[in-house]
């Protein structure tokens, strides 16, 4: 088989922060993220939209109508139970956490967020990648959740946007 390894450059490494001017992004890894399927999902488990601030260590958020993403809940057993289909999606999801008095305008560099237009679920375009986007703990903090295959090129674009921030 050929190698075609020497063609790309080597990954770099984002276990390292990012810092700008006003704002600071790093990668975050959640003990569990586990996505749970029902039609009427939202209606038994609250959930999180934006741009509700999340509080709290375990949490849920609203995708889509009939489904959400549970961040460090209660442990579940996987498949479907007959009335929901839980799956484990903690390896399957980068999540990185962009804080700072910046934080909102480098989020909205990327995508078109308002504060007085609320909407039911966290699921974004952010750089023209998928993202689950939300306020974690204070106004100033956001996290991202991407597949683990967008999270080099999500956290090399926010570099690149960071150090075209002014102060």
């Amino acid at each position: 088989m050929r190698d075609d390894g020497r063609k790309w450059d080597a990954p770099p490494e984002y276990s390292q922060p990012l810092t700008g001017a006003g704002v600071r992004a790093a990668r975050v890894w959640p003990q569990r993220q586990v996505l749970i399927s029902a039609p009427d999902v939202l209606a038994r488990i609250e959930a999180a939209g934006w741009p509700g601030v999340v509080r709290g260590d375990s949490y849920a958020l609203s995708l889509r109508r009939d489904r959400v993403l549970e961040v460090d809940g209660p442990p579940r057993d996987e498949g479907w139970d007959g009335r929901q289909a839980v799956t484990e999606v903690t390896d399957a999801y980068a999540v990185i956490q962009i804080e700072g008095p910046q934080a909102l305008a480098l989020c909205r560099r990327g995508t078109e967020l308002s504060l007085s237009h609320p909407s039911r679920s966290v699921a974004r375009q952010m750089f023209g990648l998928p993202v689950f986007l939300y306020r974690w703990q204070t106004e100033d903090r956001f996290r991202l959740h991407t597949p683990r295959g967008y999270g080099q090129a999500l956290w090399q674009t926010l570099a690149a946007h960071m150090r075209q921030m002014r102060p």
